[in-house]
């Protein structure tokens, strides 16, 4: 953050959801992810298109960085669940696009058959886990400069998977200052975020054997394997994890 990191508070931040549901399979739902691509919408979205390398401009999140591989002072999102369900969503390959013309016909003008039930075009059904939250919103804590993650907030419309099939729906964003950074552990809910193995001072009071141990993203792109580490990781496979 640089000469901001003077000016970082404790923060919370809530998200208003449509309707409550979110599509995640551990139930994990980073911060730091949220802003990671909110940073990438607002000055490099050609990347998110696909047209140029994430890591090439990134220039980092309005948050505290601590100096534990990278990891941004932002938590998990914390939600009361009310309710898990297996949704589907339908996916055809796109028969009209450019390039698939080849595939369409040989050098010598013979039509080809491009089936639709296996192989690179076939058609499927994708099963997702999705969960309900009590009064439709997500909490997530943090510490950094609360006007520039709300302006970067301002560029997410939906949290969790998939999106697009009507998941996780962001009607309202509010980031408000606090006096305590829960980022990493908070006294009801516990550990925040996934913590490395040999880190296990940041999270004073609380009992880690409550949490399993794999390997995990420690800052975005969580995806990355080369940002897993050896995690104790707060995951939400049987509902809430809370406690000390």
């Amino acid at each position: 953050m640089g000469k901001d990191n003077d000016r970082a508070t404790p923060l919370r931040i809530t998200a208003r959801l449509f309707d409550g549901r979110i599509n995640s399979v551990d139930g994990i739902i980073m911060l730091d992810s949220i802003l990671y691509h909110g940073w990438f919408a607002k000055y490099e979205p050609h990347v998110l298109e696909g047209l140029g390398d994430e890591d090439a401009r990134y220039i980092g999140l309005p948050l505290t960085k601590y100096p534990y591989g990278g990891m941004w002072a932002a938590s998990r999102g914390i939600y009361t669940e009310t309710s898990r369900s297996i949704e589907s969503y339908n996916k055809s390959p796109d028969f009209f696009a450019a390039d698939k013309y080849d595939k369409l016909r040989s050098d010598g003008g013979k039509k080809n058959c491009i089936s639709s039930t296996v192989g690179a075009y076939r058609r499927y059904r994708n099963s997702c886990v999705i969960r309900t939250c009590a009064d439709n919103k997500v909490t997530f804590y943090a510490k950094g400069r609360a006007d520039k993650v709300r302006d970067l907030l301002s560029y997410i419309p939906s949290i969790g998977k998939k999106s697009a099939m009507g998941w996780g729906i962001v009607t309202d964003w509010i980031v408000e200052e606090t006096d305590e950074d829960y980022s990493i552990v908070h006294p009801v809910h516990g550990l925040m975020r996934p913590i490395e193995v040999g880190q296990e001072e940041l999270a004073q009071g609380v009992d880690l054997s409550k949490y399993p141990v794999y390997r995990y993203g420690v800052k975005p792109p969580y995806y990355k394997p080369k940002n897993f580490k050896l995690c104790y990781v707060p995951v939400n496979m049987d509902g809430e994890l809370s406690g000390k």
